[in-house]
């Protein structure tokens, strides 16, 4: 994939983009680019794990720890990825930081929904934050596009909550459990609808459908479930303005005289060697933290706070989403013969419902996803007592009723949470690492209350045994981190325009979630993606007319 390797890069040119990370953002932004013409290199962290080697079908007992701490995914964490991080003066809140190529795309749920209207409009429509520098009928084409690309299931259930789409494939089909979930909810006006996931239910972009394994969250070693290393980064390359770089991790922005981006300096953490690569425009897709300190780490005489950063503002706004949810084991389904439920993870939602029965004493809601947690291990049996025999039974007995409810809710963007860097604390490749400061709101105590009554509400409207997963505070951030190196209309609380262009060095450009203004109960992939492509587009046009 017009890789290279070693010193070479030192008798490369001048690339027209670097793009750093090929994840979500960066395989859409790599892909546009190139087949606009661009010369483009990426600087991809990890290294490729090839389908053929993913874990995915392991069974718990081929595994050294039944599974039960995350064997399956560890080939995705390459380096000192998941431990070169600090959390201070914190809640409960962990970030999902990965190296791989293809970055979280490789292994997701992959559920994709479109934020709707009063999502970009935080101040307008519920009084905290801020309103985001551009609208949903800005965007939505951008959101029509990536849905074709990708190839998105689910239907047009007509909630303006959920903003639909003209092209889906075909809905996945509801389990037994969800059907029975459905007349619950139906009996409260909650809303339940067919999930909408960039996984393939027919043959796609001459990609095969899903084969109902369960194991999307693992890795999909067919290609079913949208993978940027998979979907995105081929067709750059076949345009021939493609070269990628892996184990190439990002250690500085440099820049020139004017303060503006030259190149970038990084670390090839195979050969411990530190290396440049110079480009005309520098694209930034390392995920919220990592973006955040990348920023921070690139400090020169014209930018001494780290770049674009004179305003204070990179790094702040951290935020992202609240989780907590229960299992519940259905009287109806129980005993019954042991039959295949795996499937595609969740296949039907619970959109956002809270705004429909009034006014509250807070801002945000959250949505239900359901059943992503794998049928492969019984999940009830720690919970129970017992021993022997009969313990065996019972826990067999209440498997086939599995149902899991897990709630995604907003949390609310401010300075005060936010990521920065610790010069005196380096990671394995003598990179200072992030630290993270965060602490829930009012805002977010108040809604995940809620959200908590509202989810036993549901509960006790199905016949069964509920375990609910609440703990005694909020959690987060359930891999869906943004905010840190925020759009904005305000300059001073903000880094980047509304086409994710740095307002202080004009051919630097961040599209991955930590260019969010706020963010909703939804999950924020497509979102991400939508900006990047307007992003390209933008980027285009400015190198057409001389101005990139």
């Amino acid at each position: 994939m017009g890789v290279v390797e070693g010193d070479t890069l030192s008798q490369t040119p001048t690339y027209d983009a670097c793009i750093i990370g090929s994840g979500a953002a960066g395989g859409v932004v790599a892909k546009e680019l190139c087949e606009g013409g661009a010369k483009v290199i990426m600087l991809e962290a990890g290294r490729e794990v090839p389908p053929g080697k993913f874990l995915s079908h392991k069974w718990p007992y081929e595994l050294p720890y039944r599974g039960l701490r995350g064997e399956k995914q560890a080939p995705f964490y390459q380096g000192g990825v998941s431990t070169s991080i600090r959390y201070e003066d914190c809640d409960s809140v962990s970030v999902d930081r990965i190296r791989v190529l293809g970055g979280r795309t490789v292994h997701w749920n992959a559920v994709v929904l479109r934020y709707a209207q009063r999502d970009f409009k935080g101040w307008s429509a519920d009084g905290i934050e801020e309103d985001w520098p551009l609208t949903y009928d800005e965007l939505e084409p951008y959101y029509e596009r990536i849905e074709q690309m990708i190839g998105v299931c689910g239907q047009d259930d007509g909630l303006e909550i959920v903003p639909a789409g003209k092209h889906y494939l075909p809905p996945l089909p509801w389990r037994c459990s969800e059907h029975i979930l459905h007349r619950a909810t139906n009996g409260m006006g909650i809303p339940l609808i067919s999930v909408r996931k960039a996984v393939l239910t027919t043959v796609y972009d001459s990609r095969p459908p899903c084969h109902y394994c369960g194991h999307c969250m693992s890795g999909c070693d067919v290609g079913a479930l949208f993978n940027s290393a998979v979907a995105m980064l081929p067709k750059a390359q076949r345009t021939g303005n493609f070269t990628l770089r892996q184990n190439a991790l990002a250690r500085e922005i440099l820049v020139d005289r004017e303060g503006l981006a030259r190149g970038v300096s990084f670390v090839d953490t195979q050969a411990k060697r530190e290396q440049e690569v110079k480009a005309r425009v520098v694209v930034v897709c390392c995920a919220t933290v990592e973006s955040a300190r990348l920023l921070l780490n690139s400090r020169s005489p014209r930018h001494p706070n780290g770049l674009a950063n004179s305003n204070g503002v990179v790094g702040r706004y951290l935020h992202g989403h609240l989780g907590g949810g229960v299992d519940i084991f259905l009287k109806e389904l129980e005993g019954a013969p042991p039959f295949n439920q795996d499937g595609a993870t969740d296949h039907v939602y619970i959109p956002r419902y809270n705004h429909l029965a009034g006014e509250k004493d807070y801002a945000g809601g959250w949505g239900l996803q359901v059943n992503f947690s794998s049928y492969m291990f019984p999940n009830h049996a720690s919970r129970i007592g017992g021993y022997g025999v009969a313990y065996k039974e019972r826990v067999r007995k209440m498997q086939p009723g599995y149902l899991m409810l897990g709630a995604f809710g907003k949390t609310e963007a401010r300075p005060e949470n936010y990521v920065t860097v610790e010069p005196h604390q380096v990671d394995e490749n003598g990179i200072s690492i992030p630290v993270v400061h965060f602490r829930f709101s009012e805002n977010d105590f108040a809604l995940w209350r809620d959200k908590n009554r509202s989810l036993m509400e549901i509960c006790s409207n199905l016949k069964g045994e509920v375990f609910p997963d609440f703990g005694e505070a909020p959690g987060g951030f359930a891999s869906h981190e943004v905010g840190t190196i925020r759009m904005g209309k305000n300059p001073r609380t903000s880094v980047l325009n509304g086409f994710c262009q740095a307002r202080e060095v004009k051919n630097l450009f961040v599209t991955d979630g930590s260019c969010f203004t706020s963010s909703s109960e939804k999950n924020p992939t497509l979102t991400i993606m939508a900006l990047s492509l307007r992003a390209a587009d933008y980027i285009k046009e400015q190198r057409r007319r001389g101005e990139l």
